[in-house]
């Protein structure tokens, strides 16, 4: 059997490609694979804040902190980008006058030590590289080594290449380390002073850039997060009560900040302490809890008002430090603690607020500033809402005899008792007082002294006493009584009034409107119109001749 020539090459080129491909294959999973070890951690110059993951906590908090975290990618990706170019520029500067030029890097700071981040070079450069950070030439701000000793750094994966030459300078700011640049090349003696002045200016340069890079970064997080922080102060404001003021700020809390415990604690009677509200870890056991606060405890001296923020990291569980009272349940999981109150020059209600995490750092800094504007707009809506329940609250007190009070709840209540003669045999009779306040006296003091009189006239008579306005009065009698009894009672009610106000000099002016079923009736019969409807204009027309006769 004969195998054409053309059928034979194609099977032997075939066969050829298939073993240079798993050869390649092989190669380069040996060239590529994971290092072995722990992965080092390059920190850039503005180091992502830890995250205080609680998994149960589902709220737009989890989302910010996503966003955060894909900003600051962004924002490295962004500087490792500059860094690039920038060092791309210079090679191209510096091939022109010395070709044998290996490679320019950058070297990124970490705890550990200088790892190589990004290099711009015509080899390939062995990955994962890292200088230890007690490295002889890497502790000086620059250095210019020339192969006098043993090579800094091992920089290529072939051994054909032979660093002979390395220069660097470091790139700081604000009294921190944050890189290095370097440069090598295989000749000895390649880089004279001129070199190593450009290289210091380069740094020099990216520190600039990377300082503005960062300010951007920082301001553009801390624009978002107060943005947020002022649509939950508007939230806090619009609360009617003390308990939808509380309930609003969980909410905005935990919509907006990660943690593994909230509690928000409010003062008590007898200064007693309440937890208004909790959230997370043991919830049902501290919220609507009463306690007296212990001096052994952490927050004794924020709730003593000795201190207006707590800030407790790393707590130490042996032996177990409590919080708020002696006999409180344990948490041996949670490690740190943010609380915080008004200042006390700010004469607010002393509301408090407290976070607390599985991790070592409850907060952030940025966070800080956030809760403590929170807590400030918090405590001044809170004594904006005391001050108005004790105003209610007094005029509720001061109001306590009236049984009505406006013009349609008079129309109400005497629609009823109308409808109500038209089924019985009783009157009705009502008196219509208008009071003038003096002249050298408020209206409000002049109502409050009128209000006492007809207080305790409704008391004596066990009639109905509603007032129309600031000293518009209204009184009224049922029962079997004739008109002609009524006027008489009606003049006696009338003398003790002024009796009663002339020690104020508070002159009143009177009307005195009597009805029964026969009577409502008949004028009913002859306007056609709901006596309820006529009541109504009568009431608003007597007034209004009161006052005008008045002026």
């Amino acid at each position: 059997m004969h195998i054409p020539i053309l059928t034979f090459l194609l099977c032997l080129g075939f066969a050829v490609f298939l073993g240079y491909f798993f050869a390649w294959l092989y190669n380069y999973s040996n060239l590529h694979k994971e290092p072995k070890g722990k992965p080092q951690r390059i920190t850039e110059t503005v180091g992502f804040p830890i995250d205080l993951i609680n998994m149960e906590q589902e709220s737009s908090a989890v989302k910010r902190m996503e966003q955060e975290r894909t900003c600051y990618e962004m924002d490295s990706a962004n500087k490792e980008a500059f860094l690039k170019k920038l060092l791309i520029l210079f090679r191209s500067r510096l091939e022109k006058e010395n070709p044998s030029i290996n490679s320019i890097c950058y070297w990124a700071y970490s705890n550990e030590g200088f790892a190589l981040r990004i290099s711009s070079s015509s080899y390939r450069i062995r990955e994962n590289l890292i200088v230890p950070k007690n490295n002889r030439f890497f502790l000086k701000k620059e250095f210019n080594w020339n192969g006098t000793d043993e090579a800094p750094i091992d920089i290529f994966h072939t051994e054909e290449q032979i660093t002979r030459s390395l220069a660097g300078a470091m790139i700081s700011g604000d009294g921190k380390i944050h890189g290095y640049i370097t440069i090598d090349s295989i000749n000895e003696n390649a880089f004279d002073d001129d070199i190593c002045m450009e290289l210091r200016e380069l740094a020099n340069v990216a520190m600039e850039v990377l300082r503005t890079l960062d300010l951007n970064f920082k301001l553009d997080r801390e624009n978002n997060l107060f943005y947020g922080m002022l649509k939950g102060i508007s939230t806090l404001f619009s609360a009617v009560s003390k308990e939808n003021l509380i309930a609003n700020l969980s909410k905005f809390l935990q919509d907006n900040f990660l943690f593994n415990r909230l509690m928000i604690i409010t003062p008590q009677e007898n200064e007693k302490w309440l937890i208004s509200e909790a959230v997370g870890e043991q919830r049902e056991n501290f919220k609507g809890v009463i306690f007296d606060i212990h001096e052994k405890c952490l927050l004794y001296e924020l709730l003593a008002r000795k201190v207006s923020v707590v800030n407790e990291k790393k707590i130490s569980t042996d032996p177990y430090q409590r919080r708020l009272y002696e006999n409180e349940p344990e948490n041996l999981e949670l490690r740190s603690l943010f609380a915080l109150m008004p200042p006390m020059q700010n004469s607010s209600y002393p509301i408090a607020i407290v976070l607390e995490s599985k991790e070592n750092k409850a907060v952030s800094r940025i966070d800080e500033t956030i809760l403590t504007a929170i807590v400030a707009c918090s405590a001044i809506k809170l004594s904006n809402i005391q001050i108005k329940d004790s105003f209610f609250q007094k005029r509720e007190e001061v109001f306590a005899g009236i049984d009505s009070n406006g013009l349609g709840e008079i129309s109400n209540y005497y629609e009823n008792q109308f409808a109500n003669l038209k089924r019985s045999t009783d009157a009705l009779g009502i008196l219509f007082f208008k009071c003038t306040p003096a002249k050298e006296e408020s209206k409000a003091q002049s109502f409050e002294k009128f209000l006492a009189v007809f207080k305790e006239l409704k008391n004596m008579w066990n009639g109905h006493l509603a007032t129309l306005g600031s000293g518009e009065f209204i009184f009224s009698i049922r029962g079997e009584m004739s008109e002609e009894v009524f006027k008489l009672t009606a003049k006696r009610i009338i003398t003790m009034v002024e009796n009663s106000l002339v020690a104020y000099s508070l002159p009143i002016k009177t009307y005195i409107f009597w009805q029964d079923k026969e009577k409502i009736e008949e004028i009913e019969r002859k306007s056609k119109k709901d006596y309820a409807v006529l009541f109504t204009i009568t009431l608003m027309n007597q007034f209004r001749g009161l006052s005008q006769d008045g002026e």
